[in-house]
């Protein structure tokens, strides 16, 4: 009930449209094509990385902080759930794909093929303590 009325009278925050900042490059010999997102604050485990058809979704939600009965001065850091989705070239080889978080940046690097692939995978995210 606090909370609800916190939001109410503007003293509380609510659900967001948060969408964590993209980018989309082709680099090195051979072609790898990576995504990458800003993703601080994010649980690796809470993001799922998959690749449908053509697109690759990434999706996940940065929680709210534990402590609710935050009396905010100023408040911009986003929290709630989000998608992202990028276009891939047809010929992205997903079985060579590695996603690697650090320091608050997902990097989704997938090397160019020389054909289609097939349709639908996902791809485990490490950390920086997660080699693989």
């Amino acid at each position: 009930m606090d909370r609800l009325v916190m939001e109410l009278w503007g003293g509380g925050r609510g659900p967001s449209t948060f969408r964590p900042a993209v980018d989309v490059y082709v680099a090195g010999q051979p072609p790898v094509l990576t995504v990458e997102l800003e993703l601080a604050g994010i649980a690796v485990g809470d993001v799922d990385v998959v690749v449908e058809g053509d697109v690759v979704a990434i999706r996940g939600v940065r929680r709210p902080p534990a402590n609710e009965r935050r009396a905010y001065q100023h408040a911009e850091i986003e929290w709630g759930r989000f998608e992202r989705r990028v276009q891939l070239p047809d010929r992205v080889d997903v079985d060579a794909a590695r996603a690697d978080c650090r320091d608050g940046l997902l990097s989704i690097s997938m090397p160019l093929a020389p054909a289609p692939q097939p349709a639908r995978r996902s791809i485990v995210v490490r950390t920086e303590r997660d080699p693989g």
